[in-house]
């Protein structure tokens, strides 16, 4: 083990603490913790704000300071710290998120609200975001919602970034910090700047990061890790009335040389790297409010955006054959547009509106040869995929403990495709529909128990339909126009406990999907896109946060998800084994805290045939932070230490795509922020 960064870690855990707060400091304390927090508010699930432990169907939430204290490479990193929710390793920089043994396209990405459309395969989408612009995760565990329609049957993820607010008077506000850690090496830039008045708000922030490639518990450096990006935005909002409110962002963000660790998969070529060489992403929202006087309609609402992505990714270093290198190319454009209404009608209250979005795809590839001769094709058609879909959620007040919840969304989904030189030109239409019923009965005191059935579908996209992707080592990938929409059926009961000391979470649920649309091999050398005919995942999860003394909290959850594919008998490829986290944390009354905590996976004997087991794995993480007044400043130091033991593991869901990757050794970080 390395000395330095090894006695970094002791002396984090040998800091002194300090004594009891009197009864008067204690009173002040937070009875929450961004940490621990059990029953956050939730936007997402419903269009407006509803407590957690109220919202049939799992729900979950991270909150800016949990980003700040734990320093994620990306923001699965954060989230997989949500029951239900894992972590699928694609690299450092880019994982993918896995909710309940259901992810990639089965996962809605939606930033600010803005629906992100783009390649899933490797690296598509949790990337472009940097965790220190992130406000809230929002996460919703399966189609528990009408707001989203196709691709929601494992859920939806809504990244939520930093914003101004209106304020009584004019102001100015600002954050910097600058933060390192040692393994990955590097370090991470961010600032913003804002103005504010009662009628006018304005918002800039930007961001660096620069990490080489990080190394395993072994010691060894896992070659193609590394990542750099950056990042800029500009929001503003206008309130020309009481009545009428605008709101409008844009956002730039790049990142190079971004590595994708592992080869030999039906992903990734033999001995060849794969780099992602460029990304950029372009997004442009604007919002108006309408706040009418009237006593039915509460707010209108209208939202438009536009989101594109480039992608070019590069393939080279080939061991064997005739390919020097390959720089396939995308380009991924969604226009959107979304319209509405809250509505107050006595006992219900009711979200109803209209959603529309078109992704164009476009894009090719280049190979070059050990000879310099230059082969161009396009081995996945441009294509066009446009939604239409109209929507209601309605939470019906039967009394004041019960609440019954109903949703209903119909949706056509018209796809075009130009053809190319191994798919055919031609087009579809889908005409679909997804409801839910969900009933919330608080029965005693902070106690509520809920419960869910939901219907939904998911329309294969046009990567599935017409993908044609060979990397090398003689395996290809490819789709299927004939794939038929996903049919899920879902149900979930629900015990919740909310305020102090306990707070407590406990869930079960069951999602059978028929026609699920899942990657089968064929032969060695052959991956196609196909409709199992029926899988069928169970789980339950549980999380509890008690306060037991003044400052002190234990917290802690646990989450088990099987899943089978019951026409061939197989169980499913990306369902995380039994997994959870248990910690202690410590506040102080002078703005003194620290945390130790433990991550653990149970080994995974439930896989294919054509996947390999995993074995378990428990790592220890630890953290302790103060935040010092200084005028209207506020400065806060981090210091943490991840795997502490630096232990050699590697992720089940990482090596379920066939990559041989481990996870990242002992890290220590530190970060200095400034807040006025």
């Amino acid at each position: 083990m390395r000395p330095a960064p090894l006695l970094l870690a002791l002396a984090l855990l040998l800091l002194p603490w300090p004594r009891a707060a009197n009864a008067q400091e204690n009173a002040t304390r937070p009875e929450t913790r961004p940490e621990t927090r059990m029953d956050p508010l939730v936007v997402t699930a419903r269009g407006f704000g509803a407590a957690a432990s109220a919202t049939p169907g799992g729900v979950g939430a991270v909150e800016e300071q949990e980003v700040r204290e734990t320093a994620p490479a990306s923001v699965p990193d954060v989230a997989s710290r949500i029951p239900g929710v894992d972590r699928s390793s694609d690299s450092a920089w880019g994982s993918e998120m896995v909710i309940r043994g259901l992810g990639r396209d089965s996962v809605v990405f939606l930033m600010d609200g803005v629906r992100t459309n783009t390649t899933t395969d490797i690296n598509g989408r949790f990337g472009m975001v940097s965790p220190q612009d992130v406000e809230r995760v929002e996460v919703l565990k399966g189609p528990v919602s009408a707001l989203y329609g196709s691709g929601s049957t494992g859920g939806v993820v809504n990244v939520i970034t930093k914003s101004g607010r209106f304020t009584d008077e004019p102001r100015w506000s600002g954050e910097t910090s600058l933060g390192a850690e040692s393994n990955p090496g590097g370090f991470d830039l961010y600032g913003n700047a804002g103005y504010s008045s009662p009628d006018l708000w304005i918002f800039a922030a930007g961001s660096k990061r620069d990490h080489d490639s990080f190394r395993d518990g072994g010691g060894d450096t896992v070659h193609n890790s590394q990542y750099e990006d950056q990042s800029g935005r500009l929001a503003l909002a206008a309130a020309w009335s009481q009545k009428h409110q605008t709101r409008f962002q844009v956002q730039r963000d790049e990142a190079r040389e971004v590595g994708i660790p592992g080869t030999g998969s039906a992903t990734l070529p033999v001995g060849a790297d794969v780099t992602l060489a460029r990304e950029y992403r372009t997004l442009a929202q604007v919002r108006h409010a309408f706040t009418p006087e009237g006593p039915v309609l509460e707010k209108s609402e209208l939202e438009l955006g536009y989101q594109k992505i480039e992608r070019n990714p590069r393939i080279d270093n080939f061991t064997s054959g005739q390919v020097d290198w390959i720089k396939p190319y995308a380009d991924h454009e969604t226009v959107s547009a979304r319209w509405s209404n809250l509505l107050d009608l006595g006992a219900h209250q009711v979200n109803a509106g209209v959603d529309y979005w078109d992704w164009y795809k476009t894009g090719g590839r280049n190979r070059y040869t050990r000879k310099s001769v230059l082969v161009a094709d396009k081995a996945t058609p441009d294509a066009d995929e446009v939604s239409l879909g109209v929507f209601a959620e309605d939470d019906w007040a039967l009394s004041p403990d019960w609440t019954l919840n109903l949703g209903l969304r119909g949706d056509r989904v018209d796809i075009a495709s130009d053809g190319s030189a191994t798919a055919p030109e031609g087009d579809s239409t889908d005409h679909s529909w997804s409801g839910h019923a969900g009933l919330t009965w608080k029965f005693a005191g902070h106690w509520t128990a809920t419960g869910l059935a939901a219907s939904s579908y998911r329309t294969p996209n046009i990567l599935e339909l017409y993908k044609n992707i060979t990397l090398g080592g003689n395996v290809s990938e490819v789709g299927d126009p004939d794939l038929e929409p996903e049919k899920s059926t879902f149900l979930e009961l629900g015990l919740h406990r909310s305020g102090h000391p306990l707070r407590l979470g406990l869930s079960a649920f069951a999602n059978i999907v028929d026609d699920l649309i899942t990657s089968t091999r064929v032969t060695d050398a052959l991956y196609r896109m196909a409709n199992a005919a029926k899988a069928e995942i169970y789980g339950a999860e549980a999380e509890a946060d008690w306060d037991l003394a003044p400052g002190w909290s234990l917290y802690g959850n646990l989450a088990y998800a099987q899943g089978r594919n019951v026409a061939e008998g197989e169980w499913l490829r990306f369902v995380a084994p039994l997994n959870g986290l248990a910690g202690v944390r410590q506040e102080a009354s002078c703005g003194w805290w620290w945390s130790a905590e433990t991550q653990w996976a149970a080994p995974q004997n439930l896989h294919p045939a054509d996947t390999p087991a995993s074995g378990g794995w428990a790592v220890l993480n630890a953290r302790t932070g103060v935040s010092v007044p200084a005028g209207r400043a506020t400065h806060e130091f981090v210091l943490g230490v991840k795997n502490l033991l630096d232990r050699r593991y590697a992720n089940y869901l990482a090596t379920a795509r066939g990559a041989d990757l481990c996870e990242p050794g002992l890290d220590v970080y530190g970060s200095w922020s400034v807040k006025f």
